[in-house]
């Protein structure tokens, strides 16, 4: 295994082999079955390439997700899908709530969490911890699912438990550290693949972090 981690530049990732990969991409004719939804869609096949993304609970206020609604109320469905993850991935960048992630040891956590059952329950390729949210890209061996229900079950609780010794800046009377859903998009093929290692490995950098943050530091890229 080669094992990349920390400290990665704007551009520096150029591109990978994904041919270990390509059985793990998929096409649009997708059958019913493969789907569930919460609030959101989601696809849970095992097997599949999959770019997750998961935030703190704190992370959009209510205004701003009303704001979003206002703006995408007129558009139809399925650009609508397309612009609201654009708007709350700008949002995400722009820093708020308690940021608890932003904190090492909330962030170690979070990053041992998502190493610890690879490759065994899936393979952990790329992964980056902002602020106030999470971006993985994995290759699925159970359902995709409990994979996420384990991260958020585990380090949920231990940064409720740790709140008030390292003033993570969470509400006291929290029950609840992360967002209940998620977001997954399908990896459809080898420049869609290397486009979101791309993405999830800049992310810091996107969202003008300055260059001695944390989020630098909590990001790895694993290639089998």
């Amino acid at each position: 295994m080669k094992d990349l981690n920390t400290h990665f530049k704007i551009g520096e990732f150029n591109q990978i082999n994904s041919t270990d990969y390509s059985s793990g991409f998929s096409k649009f004719n997708i059958p019913t079955n493969e789907w569930y939804k919460g609030k959101l869609p989601h696809r849970d096949k095992i097997g599949l390439l999959q770019f997750i993304t998961f935030r703190q609970a704190d992370s959009l206020t209510q205004n701003v997700l009303t704001e979003i609604a206002l703006e995408l109320e007129h558009m139809v469905e399925q650009k609508k899908k397309v612009e609201k993850r654009k708007r709350y991935e700008y949002w995400l960048d722009q820093g708020l709530g308690s940021c608890a992630l932003a904190h090492r040891e909330m962030a170690m956590k979070t990053q041992t969490t998502l190493l610890h059952h690879d490759p065994g329950k899936y393979d952990l390729i790329a992964w980056s911890i902002m602020p106030n949210h999470v971006h993985t890209l994995i290759k699925t061996k159970i359902k995709l699912g409990k994979i996420i229900q384990s991260w958020k079950s585990y380090t949920g609780r231990w940064a409720i438990k740790h709140n008030a010794k390292l003033n993570l800046g969470i509400e006291i009377d929290s029950h609840q550290f992360w967002m209940a859903d998620y977001w997954d998009r399908y990896i459809r093929n080898k420049d869609h693949f290397n486009n979101t290692i791309r993405y999830i490995l800049n992310n810091p950098a996107k969202a003008n972090l300055p260059k001695d943050h944390i989020a630098y530091e909590f990001r790895g890229l694993r290639i089998w």
